[in-house]
This record gives structure tokens, C-alpha cells and sequence, in this order.
């Protein structure tokens, strides 16, 4: 049987298929996520990542010695986003990513209005990037969009649409949006009225559902079966985890990439004191939840690689910083995890320091992360399990296991959150979760 998996990601969407008998992976095809960018931010328009996605499901099949064994899709992609559909289950406008800024004003005047109050609110706090905010933003400056549309639903979700899905959304991608009860597992209707929403929200559904089958013109042009199952997927660092074999709350997740996921789950979901400054929500497993903190150390990295090692490749610009001496130099970044600020820098610091002391203090941040998840979480971690493009560069693993100072490994899969996604495709047409097919691990020593 082969199952594919669909990464919608910041930077790019992936399409891997899987040999589940094997666990090996089959062919993998990769496109850059195609951003419209204009004087107020960035958005996706989803039309356009369709489309992307449809190609490489087509670039993959046809790779495939017999794609008739293909047996069921699955997507994962990034959170908060929101796509607004009209009557006729068509796409309205752009979707607003997941990092812009637009919303967060919307989302302070509401937590100090009426959703402050909420008793949903006091459990488990929205994080400002929640789709619920975004939409508000649009309530006041896209008003005209937003009366066109008569739902919603993620960005990962709508893909399975457009692919011949019933419209859903998943209970992972739900806990993103900022109007969701994680422990009942239904929207918060209170939430909902409180920031003046009138459209519907959509139906709920755990991940690994079977929520359709690929539509006939659709399944013919990327050349699989009309029966080939689409499943519901998740978020695509909590799709990673489970790709990486994360089942146990003995185990901290790490995803990094353009943001940087650290999770862990939990039997439970967090309320009051310990719930503060941590996200919360469904695991894609049906029965467990996670906590969650992110750090946009992606994008804290590649401003300073930009500006000091522009044109420079990765080998050397890692052999320099390794060699530097920091001494003294510190970048922080803030309590709100939004900013970072540098210390006590000489008037002769070279391009190697400034660039360790960011790696530094970017490990220090994410060391200090994970102190705190353990102990909200109230049992310790025997291991750090860390997956991403910087878990391939040595300096890294040996910085992060210094500051981690337990036990580290890394996923030798380089496509964790696509491998999960088929990984997840698979279970739900066998009724049973493979726990067998895992990403590899390597320690870090």
C-alpha cells in the first residue's frame, strides 16, 4: 500500500509518497509556497496553492512504479489561517499568514474587551496570531470580503476541499483559532459571539478522518484512483511529531524550521496559573493533547545570516561561527518572544560573533522553553527529539545539546511533517495506528 503526504508549509509545499510495508519513502517532489506580497503584509492565496499542490501529486504519481496501490491522502499545513468560502464551496480572496501582524491590534482590543472575560479565555489564553483575530481584522478593514463568505476553514483543510473533501476542520487546526473548547472539543459559541462573527464555523472533525475521495476529473489529471481516501491532517508541527513517533509525554518535540515548535503532550490540558504563556490544544492522536511555545527563530536567523553572511554559503559561514569567540556578546529575545536585543557588543565585534552569540542566544531561549514546559507539565523529559533543516548542521546539535543538558536526538527523516501526513493517511484506512513506521532517529552525543 502506498499513502501520500501533503506538507503545506511557510516556505514550501512538499508531496511524499510512502511504501507503508517498507516505511520507505517513494518519491518526494518540492515547490516554493507561493506568497503575494503588497504594502500590507503577506497572504496566500489558496487558489494558487491548489494548484502547486495538485502538480506535485502529479510530479510524485508519476514517479510511482504502480500508483493503482495508492491507497489514501492526507494534508498537514501551517495554522491560523484563515480561508473564507462562499455558497458555492469557492475560495474568497487571500489568506492572511500566519505570521503577519495583521490582527494582533484586533487581538488585544478584544482580550481587553469582551473576549477577556470569556471563560474560555481565562482556561487557555488565545495566542495573538489565532485565526480568530485575523477574521476581526478582516470584520474591520475587509468588511465587503467578509460578507461573501458563508464559512471558513484552514489553509490544509481546503486543500482536501479542493480536492474532493467534504469542508471540515480538524481539531489540531481548531485549537489554532482561538474560538475552540479543547477539552470538549467543539467551538466555543460564546467566543463566537462575543467578536460579532456571523458567519458559520465549520464542521469539526478529528485528524486521520476520511473526510472524501478525490474528485473524478481531479484524481484523473494527477493520474491515481477515484477511491484514493482524503484524510483529515493537522498542523504541520504536530504532524511532524507524530511522523517522529512522539507518543509519550516522556518525549519534548522540536520542530525547527521557519518557526520553531517545541511540544509535548499531555493527558490533560493545562488551566490557570500553569496554563500562562503556553499554547494548547487536540494532538492528532484522538485522545491526548499538547503544550506548545513557539519562537519565530527562523526568521531571527535568516535577517542576521542576510546581513552578515549574504552570498556566503552555509559550510563556511557554520566553520567561522563554530571557531568564534562570542565572549561576552549576548542576544536575547524578549519575554513576548517577538524581538531580540543585543549586549555589551565591542566596537570591534566581527560578522563570526555576532552571528554565534544570535545562535547562542536563540539556544538559551528555546533551553529556557523547555524548562518551563517540564515544569507546567509537572513530570520530566528523558529526551529532546528535534527535526528540521538546522538539525543537519553539526554546530547546531552541539550548541542545542549543551544548553538542553539531557538527552537529545535528532529525526534523520528530512521530511517529518510530510511523512507524518502519510504516516497518518494510513491509519485511518487500517483502523489502527502503525507505530511501527516512524521516522529514523540518531542520538546527539
Amino acid at each position: 500500500m502506498i499513502t501520500l503526504g501533503v506538507d503545506v508549509g511557510t516556505t514550501h509545499i512538499k508531496v511524499l509518497a510512502l511504501d507503508i510495508e517498507a516505511g520507505r519513502t517513494l518519491a518526494l517532489a518540492s515547490a516554493e509556497t507561493p506568497v503575494v506580497r503588497d504594502s500590507e503584509g503577506e497572504a496566500h492565496r489558496p487558489g494558487e496553492v491548489l494548484d502547486t499542490v495538485v502538480s506535485l501529486l502529479r510530479s510524485v504519481v508519476g514517479q510511482l512504479p504502480d500508483p493503482t496501490i495508492t491507497r489514501a491522502l492526507c494534508v498537514a499545513s501551517v495554522g491560523e489561517e484563515v480561508v473564507l468560502i462562499d455558497a458555492a464551496g469557492a475560495p474568497i480572496g487571500d489568506a492572511i499568514a500566519w505570521y503577519d501582524p495583521r490582527g494582533l491590534d484586533d487581538a488585544a482590543t478584544c482580550m481587553a474587551g469582551p473576549g477577556g472575560a470569556l471563560p474560555l479565555s481565562r482556561h487557555w489564553p488565545p495566542d495573538a496570531t489565532f485565526s480568530l483575530f485575523k477574521l476581526l481584522w478582516m470584520k474591520a478593514h475587509r468588511a465587503e470580503v467578509l460578507a461573501q463568505a458563508e464559512t471558513w476553514t484552514d489553509l490544509g483543510d481546503f486543500v482536501l476541499h479542493g480536492l474532493g473533501a467534504d469542508l471540515v476542520m480538524d481539531w489540531t487546526h481548531a485549537s489554532r483559532a482561538g474560538a475552540f473548547d479543547i477539552a470538549a472539543r467543539q467551538w466555543d459559541e460564546a467566543s463566537i459571539a462575543a467578536a460579532g462573527l456571523e458567519l458559520a464555523f465549520p464542521r469539526l472533525v478529528p485528524s486521520r478522518t476520511v473526510i472524501g475521495t478525490l474528485d473524478a476529473d481531479t484524481a484523473a489529471h494527477i493520474g491515481l484512483l477515484r477511491e484514493v481516501a482524503l484524510v483529515s491532517g493537522g498542523h504541520d508541527h504536530l504532524c511532524a511529531a507524530y511522523g517522529a513517533g512522539v507518543r509519550s509525554t516522556r518525549e519534548l518535540f522540536l520542530s525547527a524550521g521557519t518557526s520553531e515548535a517545541h511540544l509535548s503532550l499531555l493527558h490533560a490540558p493545562l488551566e490557570g496559573a500553569a496554563a500562562q504563556g503556553i499554547d494548547q490544544g487536540c494532538y492528532v492522536d484522538d485522545d491526548t493533547w499538547y503544550a506548545h511555545v513557539n519562537i519565530h527563530s527562523g526568521h531571527f536567523f535568516s535577517q542576521w545570516r542576510a546581513l552578515l553572511y549574504d552570498g556566503v554559503d552555509d559550510e563556511a559561514m557554520y566553520e567561522a561561527v563554530a571557531a568564534a569567540d562570542a565572549s561576552g556578546i549576548t542576544f536575547d529575545v524578549t519575554d513576548d518572544l517577538r524581538l531580540g536585543r543585543f549586549d555589551d557588543v565591542p566596537y570591534d565585534a566581527d560578522a563570526p560573533a555576532i552571528m554565534r552569540a544570535v545562535l547562542e542566544g536563540l539556544a538559551r531561549r528555546s533551553g529556557a522553553i523547555v524548562e518551563s514546559l517540564e515544569a507546567a507539565a509537572g513530570s520530566p523529559y528523558e529526551l529532546v527529539l528535534a527535526a528540521g533543516h538546522p538539525t543537519r548542521v553539526r554546530f547546531w546539535r552541539e550548541l542545542r545539546a549543551r544548553t538542553y543538558d539531557r538527552s537529545m536526538a535528532r529525526v534523520s527523516e528530512h521530511e517529518t511533517t510530510a511523512f507524518g501526513a502519510a504516516v497518518m493517511a494510513a491509519h485511518a484506512v487500517e483502523g489502527e495506528d502503525p507505530t511501527d513506521i516512524v521516522a529514523g532517529r540518531e542520538a546527539v552525543v
